[in-house]
């Protein structure tokens, strides 16, 4: 026997009632013996952002990493995931819960042999995906430099460069240079980074 947390999600009219979607996973639940921990859905039928929220299956995922649940349970893929990546990081999330996961309408459960075996085929079909996309943005980006299309960020000048350092140098925050300077992120942290290299480097030649 097994904990379960059942979960259910409606994003358009057209989707499944929330008890029409709980009801065979209670019913795979009662025929393998398994307890119902929770139900957990969420409603973004009125919601116009591009990425619904799902702070249920959040939850979920919460609770299998607190070891309140031994797998989740749901009717479809699409019920879970947006997408392959999406559903890449959720096997993820749930394999580091030691958790697993049941899918009604492939009657797919990875806690058995069988359904691991089906999970490690998805994976493959996932890592498959991944590199046909990294290839094809690859493809792409050797075309475009072929036309003189320059890839990435702009690079920082260097009297720019030199601004930042002398900031940070001076004790001002991260964020406020970002803020001031319209400069990266990123950028400002490898300049930062750079300068404790070459003080680490001073202070060892200073003492040696």
């Amino acid at each position: 026997m097994a904990r379960f947390i059942l979960y259910a999600r409606r994003a358009l009219d057209t989707d499944p009632a929330t008890e029409d979607q709980f009801a065979p996973l209670r019913a795979f639940c009662a025929a393998a013996e398994h307890e119902v921990v929770a139900e957990y859905a969420d409603e973004n039928i009125d919601t116009r952002a591009a990425r619904d929220p799902r702070p249920y299956l959040d939850r979920a995922i919460f609770d299998t990493l607190r070891g309140a649940a031994d797998g989740i349970a749901a009717v479809s893929f699409d019920r879970l995931a947006r997408s392959v990546g999406d559903l890449e990081k959720l096997l993820r999330e749930l394999s580091v819960a030691g958790a697993g996961l049941y899918v009604a309408d492939l009657d797919l459960d990875t806690r058995t042999p069988a359904g691991a075996a089906i999970l490690r085929a998805v994976a493959a079909v996932v890592t498959f995906d991944k590199a046909v996309r990294v290839e094809a943005l690859r493809r792409g980006h050797r075309k475009a430099r072929a036309k003189g299309v320059k890839i990435g960020a702009p690079r920082m000048s260097r009297s720019l460069e030199d601004k930042i350092a002398a900031l940070l140098k001076a004790g001002v925050k991260p964020d406020r240079v970002r803020t001031i300077t319209h400069a990266g992120k990123s950028a400002i942290y490898r300049i930062r980074k750079d300068l404790e290299a070459a003080a680490a480097l001073a202070t060892e030649e200073a003492e040696a």
